[in-house]
């Protein structure tokens, strides 16, 4: 039951659980044999699921089962005005909507407390100049700018939720495919843009350094 959370740095989340002595005893000893209940080292991850190109009317998508976690990320592309701070670069924003389905915790608004809680931490964590070249979605300094709307939708909430989400969200945006545009200037001097409509004349989003989260329990300075 998890009791008390706290921010320990921006890219630490911190929750402390009550269990019993003898859960803990048991957990301990597990870790002291490196082996967990389901066979795994204490350093051993789930096995991961992923699909990509899984929305067909997005401009990428992906699907992760991590656990008994399923997540689905599709990623749209607009056209949008820069924000005041950054002219020069577009921006990402997520929404998250949680299944009723899910998890009997979604209830009520279980399901808005913890879709406010993703969003916000995938806000901080993509808050980053490193993580994402939003400049490469720049179009016009202070007036046009890709706006990429990326939408995660939790299917199934069974354990490391956190870790699933942030891997769909990164594998959506390597899926995502964006139309070139060119700029260009009419008889007038107006400004103008010219959107390619071959499929294959496309711009990716560079994802190397794009955030990933891992859960971990930590219990008597071990982490498992």
């Amino acid at each position: 039951r998890k009791t008390n959370k706290s921010e320990s740095s921006p890219n630490t989340r911190m929750a402390e659980i009550l269990m019993s002595e003898a859960e803990r005893t048991f957990i301990l000893h597990g870790i002291q044999d490196n082996v967990r209940s389901d066979g795994r080292g204490c350093e051993d991850y789930r096995p991961i699921e992923l699909e990509t190109e899984v929305v067909s009317n997005a401009n990428g998508s992906a699907r992760v089962r991590l656990a008994n976690s399923d997540v689905l990320v599709g990623v749209k592309g607009e056209l949008g005005k820069p924000s005041l701070d950054t002219p020069e670069h577009g921006r990402l924003e997520f929404f998250v909507d949680c299944s009723a389905n899910a998890t009997p915790d979604f209830e009520g608004r279980g399901g808005e407390d913890l879709a406010l809680e993703i969003s916000s931490m995938l806000a901080r964590a993509y808050d980053c100049p490193s993580c994402l070249d939003t400049q490469a979605l720049g179009i016009i300094k202070r007036e046009q700018c890709w706006v990429l709307y990326v939408d995660i939708l939790i299917l199934e909430c069974g354990g490391n939720l956190f870790d699933a989400v942030a891997i769909a969200v990164k594998a959506a945006l390597g899926n995502t495919k964006l139309p070139v545009i060119t700029v260009r200037k009419d008889e007038n001097d107006e400004t103008e843009l010219e959107i390619s409509d071959d499929p294959y004349d496309c711009e990716r989003i560079k994802i190397l350094n794009a955030p990933c989260i891992v859960t971990l329990s930590k219990t008597d300075g071990s982490c498992y």
